[in-house]
């Protein structure tokens, strides 16, 4: 499994190019179907703006977080830790303060640009996870079963030699099932609000499971659960408690 290859004598990282190919494919479709919530193509890309930049602070932050202790007692320098990763949900949690930041300077609505979000966000963090594949990160446990991948050569920090569960094309696989889901959910019109509340409980859910067949041991275990399982829930009961109050309020107007 190769992490980089050359291009006009320039070495370009697979894992980078993913991630930046996510990102900008995602905000493409963004701008393709913002009209259906009369919100305008160029508060789509300064909206992203915030997001990308308070993501990706999140998602820097979190990794240190989960990853300052076991590194710092290996014996390695702070360096190493700043050197690091990023953790997803770390950016998912940083990208929505950036874009409720973005909304509220401008007194703009959060949930129609949250919505659009939900529906893209699935289709790029797919991508970037091809990127995982190809780096070696986030790696799944060992593993003898068909599709199993074994790592020779590669920038991350996989055991080499052993057959491993391919657990980030499996989380790219249903990250776009759950796209092609909230797309779908979009398009019919839903209130807002639905496409977010589908895309936090369907992926709490999916990262809750996924999270049992990873290899990688930084991840942050407390109680048993690493720091997405902890976060999984979360996010699972804050979505499931939006879809009962969109129920409630839906069934009082109707009362009314």
């Amino acid at each position: 499994m190769i992490s980089s290859f050359h291009l006009f004598g320039q070495e370009i990282h697979i894992y980078g190019l993913a991630w930046f190919l996510g990102i900008f494919i995602a905000a493409i479709i963004a701008i393709l179907i913002c009209k259906r919530r009369t919100i305008e193509r160029y508060d789509i890309v300064y909206s992203a703006i915030y997001a990308v930049i308070a993501g990706a602070v999140g998602a820097k932050l979190l990794f240190i977080a989960v990853t300052i202790e076991p590194i710092l007692g290996s014996g390695l320098p702070f360096s190493a830790v700043l050197k690091g990763g990023f953790v997803f949900y770390g950016g998912l949690i940083g990208g929505a303060l950036g874009l409720f930041i973005y909304t509220k300077q401008f007194r703009l609505k959060f949930l129609p640009f949250a919505d659009i979000y939900a529906v893209v966000l699935p289709l790029g963090h797919a991508i970037g996870r091809m990127g995982c594949l190809f780096a070696g990160c986030c790696y799944g446990m060992p593993y003898n079963g068909p599709l199993a991948i074994t790592y020779y050569d590669t920038a991350g920090n996989v055991p080499f030699g052993v057959p491993l569960f391919p657990i980030q094309a499996l989380e790219a696989f249903l990250l776009l099932l759950l796209f092609a889901l909230n797309l779908l959910i979009y398009l019919r019109g839903k209130k807002s609000g639905t496409t977010s509340a589908v895309y936090l409980i369907c992926y709490s859910i999916l990262r809750f499971v996924l999270e049992i067949f990873r290899g990688d041991g930084i991840r942050g275990i407390s109680a048993g659960l690493s720091t997405s399982q902890w976060i999984s829930i979360i996010l699972f009961c804050f979505g499931t408690v939006a879809v009962i109050y969109t129920k409630i309020k839906k069934s009082v107007c109707i009362e009314e």
